[in-house]
């Protein structure tokens, strides 16, 4: 290799390398959609975080929360039907999201998708496979508002209003 050519690489390599790191820290500042689309994966996936995602930290005016609440409820069906609550988890994918930002504190996010029963991804794929699972849309707005200088969700979103 001559010395012009290892020179051309490093420069690729460098010039790659610094897109990497612009892209990186763009994706990584907070947007209303980005906390919606993180919210519904959460939602959907049943993970015990969901609250962290919501204004006052899922607390209403109760000082119940709300998060745990639905989690609670899910575990009973689950626990009714005979399960354990991961048979009840859902994957979201094809997610797509329309962004209207009222204010600097307000925004509305509208999200479309797909869920999917996925205990753990080779279920997703067999049970698509197999036709042993159907997918689901789903369909909601999020009211998001910024608390302390995050996106959190406002309001009762998908069936959390049924959860309390």
């Amino acid at each position: 290799m001559s010395q012009d050519s290892k020179i051309a690489l490093v420069t690729v390599i460098m010039i790659g390398t610094l897109i990497q790191i612009i892209l990186a820290a763009g994706d990584a500042r907070e947007t209303p959609y980005g906390t919606a689309v993180t919210f519904s994966k959460a939602y959907f996936g049943l993970q015990p975080d969901i609250a962290t995602y919501m204004e006052n930290n899922g607390l209403n005016e109760d000082e119940a929360n709300v998060a745990d609440t639905y989690l609670y409820s899910k575990y009973k069906e689950a626990a009714s039907r005979g399960y354990r609550i991961i048979r009840l988890k859902k994957m979201l994918y094809k997610i797509h999201t329309r962004t209207t930002v009222r204010d600097a504190s307000r925004a509305t996010v509208h999200v479309t998708g797909t869920t999917r029963i996925a205990i753990n991804p080779l279920f997703g794929f067999v049970g698509k496979l197999f036709f042993l699972t159907s997918p689901t849309d789903i369909e909601e707005t999020l009211e998001l508002v910024k608390e302390n200088g995050k996106w959190k969700v406002s309001g009762l979103p998908f069936a959390l209003a049924d959860a309390v």
